[in-house]
Formats: C-alpha cells, structure tokens, sequence
C-alpha cells in the first residue's frame, strides 16, 4: 500500500532496516550532480580544498537532514506531514508548494545531467553528437526520454520496489562503481594532481549574477544540495527504528558523497592540467571509462544513478501534491503516473539554455532559498519548541490541536517566507557579504530566532 502525505505508516508496514536505509541513500546520492558539483569545490583550492568542503562542511550539513528522518520515524509521517505541526494542517500546503518544486526541479536536472553523461559516452563510443556538439536536440532528447521512462516505471511501482531498486543499484556500484572508479584514478594518476592550484580566483556565473568561486559561496551550494535531498521523510517513515530512519540515511548519503565529490574533484583537476582549462561540466569520469573500451559499464551507471535518485524525486514530489489535495481522492499511482510524464517535458527545458552551468548554480541558489528555512523551522519546531513531542493530529485533515487559525499556523508561514526573501537579498541585492559569511547562514539565525520569539509569545 502507498500511503498519501497525511496517512501515518503502521509499525507494521515499516520495513526498512538500517541498512536498507543506508543502501538506499547510498544508491540516492551516487548522481552525476555529485562528479559535477565534487567539480566545482576543486575550483576553490584544487583537491585539498575540494576535501575540506567534501569532508567536513558536506558532514555537517547532513546532521540537521538526518535529523528530518528522525522525526519521520518516530511519527510515521512523510517530509509533508512532519512540517504540519509547525505550519498548520491547511498552512502545510504552502512548504508543499515548494516541496513540489524541490522534487521536480532535482528530477528536471538530474535527467539532463545524466543525459548530458550519455551523449559524452555515446560520442565516444559510437560517434553521436555530444550535448556540446550541434545538432544534438534529437539525441539529447532520446537519452532524456530514455531515463524517464525506467524512472518513471519504479516511482509507480510504490516504495517496496524502489527498495529492492536502490538495493540491486548499491550491489551495482560496490561491484562496477569501484571497478570504475578504479580505472578511471590510474589513468588520471591522482597523485600527481595533489598539488594542483586555480592560478586566479575562479569565477562562475548564478543566474544573471557572476561570483567569485569562494569558500562561502561553495557551503551556500552545499547546504542547498544536501537539504533539497526532499524525501528523506518520505521513506524514513517505513524505517523499523529511529536509528535506522536517522543515521542510516546519513551513513549512505556521507558514503556517496564523499565518493563522488571526490572522484568529480579529481577529473576536473585532471583536465585543467591536461587541457588548460577549467571545466566542470565535462569532469566526467565515465569518459574515460569510455575510452578504455568500457562503454556499456559507463552508460549502465549513469542510466542507474539517475533513476534511482529520480525514482524517489517523483515520489516525494507525488506526496507533496497529496497534501496539496487536503484529502481529496486521488490515487498515489495516478498522481505519480502524471508526474513522471512532466518530468520529460520539464527536462528539455535545460536544453535552451546556453550556460548550464550558470543554470545548475542558479536552479541550487534557489532552492537553498526555500529549504534553509523551510527545514530549519521545522527542526526549531520538533525540537525545541514540542521538545520532541508531535501526536497523530498531524494526519488530521481538519480540526485537532495543529489546527491553530482556520488550520494555519500564519507566523510560521510569514517567517517561512521571509527567510526565504532574506536569503535572496543577501545572496543577489548584498554579494559582498555572501562572499565572506555566505547567505545560509544569517537566514538560519533569523528563522530560528523569529520564530522561537514569536511561539514563546504565544504561550
């Protein structure tokens, strides 16, 4: 059974392990967004630089997420109906708006970027065009198409079966991941490129904007990356434990994430020395898998990379439309069924644009915009203000104690909101203090204060 945003999970259907979870979030976060995002850390300080952010600030930046699927455990709600007790039973409609964008905005980029993988791979393998190459709309479109189809099949199929997904892909990786991985570092003799350097302050455009490639700038990006990981309530709602629900998604996602960060770091390093030029958007390991005669190893794991991130991004995404519909009947395999062909006409999009990079930068800085505060009020919430105590009213769909004003709790949305006006004025309007104490920051101080002053008042 596929249960809606605001249904509680039985103990008894929650059957997840911790080591399901943590395959699962291990398969999740291995993504070609990672090789190019590993990519852009190495433009701060190279690869010694790229493993302080890899290490310590992507570690950090887990604990609070993992500590989202705590309180999914311990409730049994999904990440839309663990914000209703701070936003209210019908104000949780308004984070489910931008949970909705979080999941089809990741499932829009992490299509293209897979896509753009296969056509690197598939140049070299059998002499298509290239993303970077003209006349590569129909190609581009045939590897888009591609991946949303085998996505959009397990977001239907229901959790048990993204389960047994993500634990085949996890076997997938551990086996090929590490053959690949391996060839690929003693072609690139890694280290050799240890000592590597940008020679000038790198830059990258956001949007309209163009930044400095800074410290700041890049734990702004990881923030956002790591929180938009949306769903992570999602399925810790099935796990047997809180352990399993908290620390299994943090152990799989750290293990992923310092592998392809790392790996990202490196090929982008490789090439600046090789080549002379600094490119993240072709730091792609697999071709060099490619070029070693390995083609169908590289297309197999950008193919299953992908779908098992995006399996989960369509689902979360169908869940935030079920809180959206406040009870309404709607079954689950129709509303994902719906999603998934979005997602296919939603990934072409990218393909008008001249500077992904400057896409992909932008479409992070945005989403770190919603879920900085989004996320940080709802840990203020579970934690400090009920002290780690929500009760079933939760899944009501009217009436109950988290009912508050007409089933809005209006503070916690006019905070909410304002952050997220908060992080864009310091990350667009005042870039000079983004550069040096980044934009994640002042906005999770102002949410948390705010919004702890505002609750204390009201008791």
């Amino acid at each position: 059974m596929e249960y809606s945003a605001f249904e509680k999970v039985p103990q008894k259907d929650r059957t997840f392990s911790f080591w399901d979870q943590t395959a699962f979030w291990f398969s999740a976060a291995s993504i070609p967004a990672a090789w190019y995002y590993g990519a852009l850390m190495a433009g701060w300080h190279g690869i010694i630089g790229a493993a302080v952010l890899i290490f310590l600030v992507n570690t950090l930046s887990l604990l609070p997420w993992a500590y989202l699927g705590e309180i999914a455990a311990v409730t049994g709600g999904s990440s839309m109906a663990i914000v209703r007790p701070a936003f209210g039973i019908r104000g949780s409609v308004v984070p489910s708006v931008f949970y909705l964008i979080l999941g089809l905005g990741w499932g829009m980029v992490n299509v293209f970027l897979g896509a753009i993988a296969l056509s690197f791979i598939f140049k070299l393998w059998l002499g298509f065009p290239s993303y970077l190459d003209p006349n590569n709309f129909l190609y581009m479109g045939a590897y888009i198409l591609a991946v949303c189809v085998v996505q959009g099949i397990f977001a239907v199929a229901g959790h048990d079966w993204m389960k047994k997904l993500q634990w085949v892909a996890t076997i997938f990786f551990l086996l090929l991941g590490f053959y690949q991985t391996g060839i690929v570092l003693t072609h690139w003799n890694y280290l050799s490129l240890l000592n590597w350097k940008p020679a000038n302050i790198l830059a990258t455009s956001v949007g309209p904007f163009s930044y400095p490639i800074t410290f700041a700038l890049l734990v702004d990006l990881l923030i956002a990356y790591n929180w938009t990981w949306e769903f992570i309530g999602d399925f810790s709602r099935f796990a047997k434990t809180r352990k399993a629900g908290t620390w299994g998604p943090f152990l799989g996602a750290n293990i992923a994430q310092y592998w392809w960060f790392m790996v990202g770091a490196i090929a982008v390093v490789y090439l600046a020395q090789t080549t002379g030029a600094y490119t993240p958007l072709t730091a792609d390991p697999s071709s060099t898998t490619v070029s070693l005669g390995l083609g169908w190893l590289a297309a197999l794991i950008i193919l299953f990379a992908t779908v098992t991130t995006n399996a989960g991004n369509i689902y979360a995404s169908g869940l935030g439309v079920s809180n959206m519909l406040l009870g309404r009947k709607i079954s689950m395999k129709k509303i994902l069924s719906t999603l998934a062909v979005l997602i296919f006409f939603l990934s072409l999009i990218p393909l008008l644009s001249q500077n992904f990079v400057g896409f992909f930068m932008f479409f992070l800085d945005f989403l770190g915009a919603i879920v900085v505060p989004l996320w940080t009020l709802t840990l203020v919430d579970y934690f400090v203000i009920k002290r780690r105590r929500y009760i079933d009213d939760l899944f009501k769909t009217e009436k109950g104690i988290y009912w508050y004003q007409k089933g809005c709790n209006w503070p916690a949305i006019i905070i909410l909101l304002s952050g997220t006006v908060v992080y864009w004025i310091i990350a667009y309007a005042l870039p000079g203090i983004r550069k040096e104490i980044t934009a994640a920051i002042p906005t999770m101080v102002y949410v948390g204060v705010a919004y702890l002053l505002v609750m204390k008042n009201k008791k």
